[in-house]
């Protein structure tokens, strides 16, 4: 089993803030989708895989919790904005929340006590699909915005954002469309996330072939710094 390390898929340095880890959580999100769409080419050029489904089943566990992660350091950001008097920036960044947390809930659903390999079925590629048509125009849209975001926080040390743990301790894969009441308390949406992540582990029955060092990014299992 991989130890746990800080983990940037391009850069090698650990996310100091939830602006950090948006960005980094919007790159790992369409690797993750590009890698499910690769192997849902070759299960239909090529045929049934046993190797291919299990690792396509994969990165849809993977896929659930960094959209998850990427939910709440979106929701922390666009706080921060509106804190700022940047309710602008915050509206653009917001985007369609409720029809983007659906969209997860969604998939949560479909994947619940499933495995890796059980997560070929049609239920579950809907989810992904969806997913990934609201998705990939948000990228497009937000590696711009993201710079606009930097400049109206300021540095890392002036921008009052928690850090990446603490994003990913209340990052939950089972979220509200329109946020409730026991969002806003931190200790409840953190025993959700710790329950959510737990369910959904990464763990049970992942390909090898998956990089391990993903599955400790997201959530309340991650034990880094």
């Amino acid at each position: 089993m991989a130890t746990s390390q800080p983990y940037d898929a391009h850069e090698g340095a650990q996310p100091r803030d939830a602006l950090e880890t948006l960005e980094l959580q919007d790159r790992l999100v369409v690797d993750l989708l590009d890698r499910w769409k690769a192997g849902t080419r070759h299960l239909s050029e090529q045929g049934d895989d046993v190797n291919t489904r299990w690792e396509r089943g994969s990165e849809v566990k993977l896929l659930l919790q960094h959209l998850a992660v990427r939910e709440e350091a979106k929701g922390r950001v666009r706080d921060a904005l509106v804190d700022a008097g940047r309710d602008d920036l915050a509206a653009r960044l917001e985007g369609d929340g409720p029809g983007r947390r659906a969209d997860l809930d969604v998939l949560e659903e479909a994947a619940r006590g499933l495995v890796a390999m059980n997560l070929n079925n049609p239920e579950v590629d809907r989810a992904v699909l969806r997913i990934d048509e609201r998705v990939r125009p948000e990228l497009l849209e937000e590696s711009r915005l993201l710079r606009a975001v930097g400049e109206a926080l300021g540095p890392v040390e002036d921008r009052g954002l928690p850090s990446d743990r603490n994003v990913r301790m209340h990052s939950v894969t089972h979220p509200s469309p329109e946020p409730r009441w026991f969002d806003k308390v931190g200790p409840l949406r953190a025993a959700r996330a710790w329950y959510d992540h737990l369910r959904g582990s990464p763990h049970s029955g992942t390909s090898p072939k998956v990089d391990e060092a993903r599955e400790y990014v997201p959530g309340p299992k991650h034990h880094g710094p």
